[in-house]
């Protein structure tokens, strides 16, 4: 009997996210990620290649542990890309901010959104790459049903320059008042 007293109050204290149809703009967020790697001509397996074989010689190399987290990213191995970058941050490097950065990308493509939420969250409190942490932290946020929200850390991105934030509070926020 008191398995299942424990099972309903675990049940009740388990928030389920899901996208709401009127959350337009995270469609947006998503699709102006993709990335133009033909374009580019940038051989990112190979460049995991290279720098994995860095990180047998030297396990706590920093920037390869970093450049092979971003390729990882970019092949769409983001549970790679995201043990990469956990461990460079507890490696305390100088990294840190832009490994922060790095993983709120791979959360949100895993769709860990309340854990990019933290992360976008942790580099405006430190005052770190506010324009992408502004933008992408007002997709989240539409995404969790906040328009509000998402309407003030959009205007505060586009204000910063990013032409992403702006599109997004010119066509989603139109009752939205500061």
């Amino acid at each position: 009997m008191k398995i299942y007293a424990l099972l309903i109050a675990s049940s009740l204290a388990i928030t389920s996210y899901t996208i709401h149809d009127d959350a337009k703009a995270h469609r947006q967020f998503f699709k102006d990620k993709e990335s133009n790697n033909k374009e580019l001509n940038i051989n990112w397996r190979e460049i995991i290649k290279r720098n994995s074989k860095n990180l047998k010689s030297d396990k706590n190399y920093e920037a390869s542990l970093l450049v092979r987290a971003f390729a990882r990213g970019k092949v769409k191995n983001y549970r790679g890309a995201l043990k990469d970058i956990n461990k460079l941050i507890k490696m305390d490097s100088k990294y840190n901010n832009l490994a922060i950065l790095y993983r709120g990308w791979f959360h949100v493509n895993l769709r860990n959104y309340s854990e990019a939420m933290d992360d976008y969250s942790s580099l405006i409190e430190n005052n770190e790459y506010l324009k992408d942490s502004y933008t992408n932290r007002g997709f989240i946020k539409e995404i969790f049903y906040d328009q509000k929200g998402a309407c003030s850390d959009w205007k505060i991105g586009g204000e910063l320059g990013n032409e992403m934030a702006l599109s997004a509070f010119e066509n989603h926020c139109e009752n939205f008042a500061s």
